[in-house]
């Protein structure tokens, strides 16, 4: 099957493609598929099999797809290229715009097939490293996000879906989790030079002390790399966090604190 058009049956028009379109109308997958500008999201190499908007295509044949072997031609042309290439370990920019329309396959799809296509594509994203020079991406609450965190928290966001699609979806969640998030809410330096702050934890942090970048609530590269000292959190996420020599004004409330690991993967 050519890898950038649609099989004719898989068209809107076809008969297959009509009942799979209707069983995808609940949450208009395709009309998310082309809300994505693909050709502005950045490609880092010049492989035609990495165009993102390669990505959008295969997205929409995968939503589509009414049989196995065109469910599994849709698969291999986004571990392929453009959202991962599993063979190279790489995971590409496009996968943060396509991972929510993934969740959505993986809550709405209308084919088990489709629903455990899309779990796997979404586990790859978060195993494979970042092409070098595109491991971060902007996003609505932040820049210079780590790729993979911005993946990750797409896949939190869909925690009762996930845990419902059985032991798969509870699996991503977990690996998901690590790449946590901690939104500082308030802050009260120590006279050891140390800050204790009260915090919001998304994810699962289990083990301190930790390396931690720091995102300013206003835009700015992140600052330097402070180190999570020690942390208690209760079942909510609230928690109370000890910040390792980190200055009051370089860890104002608002900011954000992500894995300093995360910052550092590259392919």
């Amino acid at each position: 099957m050519p890898p950038d058009a649609l099989d004719a049956s898989d068209a809107l028009g076809g008969p297959d493609a009509l009942g799979a379109s209707d069983a995808l109308g609940a949450f208009d997958v395709l009309g998310a598929i082309d809300a994505v500008n693909w050709s502005e999201i950045p490609r880092p190499t010049r492989h035609a099999c990495d165009e993102p908007e390669r990505v959008g295509q295969a997205l929409r044949q995968l939503a589509l797809s009414t049989t196995a072997n065109r469910t599994g031609d849709a698969a291999a042309l986004l571990a392929g290229g453009g959202f991962v290439c599993a063979h190279a370990g790489m995971v590409f920019p496009a996968a943060c715009a396509a991972a929510p329309i993934l969740l959505d396959l993986v809550e709405h799809g209308p084919r088990p097939r489709v629903k455990s296509a899309a779990l796997g594509l979404l586990s790859e994203a978060l195993d494979c490293l970042p092409a070098a020079g595109h491991n971060r991406v902007d996003t609505p609450y932040g820049t210079d996000v780590p790729l993979c965190c911005a993946v990750a928290r797409h896949i939190r966001s869909r925690r009762e879906a996930l845990l419902a699609h059985g032991r798969g979806g509870g699996r991503l969640l977990t690996e998901a989790d690590r790449h946590w998030r901690l939104i500082i809410e308030e802050t009260e330096p120590q006279a050891d030079g140390t800050l204790i702050a009260l915090a919001v934890l998304e994810g699962s942090l289990q083990d301190t002390p930790v390396a931690a970048e720091v995102h300013p609530s206003s835009p700015a590269r992140p600052a330097p790399t402070s180190v999570i000292e020690s942390l208690t959190v209760d079942a909510t996420g609230a928690a109370c966090v000890r910040l390792g020599a980190a200055p009051l004004e370089g860890v104002p409330p608002g900011s954000v604190l992500h894995p300093a690991e995360c910052g550092l993967r590259e392919h």
